[in-house]
């Protein structure tokens, strides 16, 4: 009895690790152009990049100026962690905000906005792309998981709680265990 106990506790407590190491939360890494940023020359595209490689379906990234009009061309495009998604030409300045929702390959989701804005300058002078390299940014919020599953399992990887939690469940199971071999 108290073997089977044992093993029960030990299968339990590996399932539980394994899956909360299974699942892990998505974080916006870099976005050109960059957060809060004023750009002088005209965007032709907006590029996000992610700690984890994104899906190919339920992904969408638009693009709005400062009216409400969307400036995006609708044509995404997912390549590993990166989505891209084109600017047609601007026909105005102010803020422009960039609303996205994406999935990771292992269903992991995630949603939020960030906002850049056009100068005067920027109308005359079209640029090739918004930038080579995207600058990483430091400025925006922590985006969580818009699943409850995920970030359940999100938080119970993070800071070791998944360890605790199995420690606990183990610690409970042998103390029933005893109280019954007591009896």
């Amino acid at each position: 009895m108290l073997r089977r106990a044992g093993v029960i506790t030990s299968v339990s407590v590996l399932l539980l690790m394994l899956g909360a190491g299974s699942a892990s939360a998505l974080a916006l890494v870099a976005i050109a152009p960059s957060s809060g940023a004023v750009v002088t020359h005209s965007p032709t595209q907006v590029v996000l990049t992610f700690d984890g490689a994104l899906g190919e379906q339920g992904n969408s990234i638009t693009v709005t100026d400062a009216s409400g009009k969307r400036i995006d061309d609708g044509s995404l495009e997912i390549s590993g962690a990166k989505a891209l998604v084109g600017i047609t030409t601007l026909t105005s300045t102010g803020v422009m905000t960039v609303d996205f929702q994406v999935v990771g390959v292992d269903g992991v989701s995630l949603e939020g906005s960030s906002n850049f804005k056009v100068a005067e300058s920027a109308l005359a002078t079209p640029s090739a792309t918004a930038s080579a390299t995207p600058t990483p940014v430091d400025t925006l919020p922590p985006l969580e998981t818009s699943t409850a599953t995920n970030s359940f399992w999100s938080n119970l990887k993070s800071g070791g709680s998944g360890i605790l939690l199995g420690v606990l469940l183990l610690t409970v199971l042998l103390s029933r265990l005893a109280r019954r071999k007591r009896r």
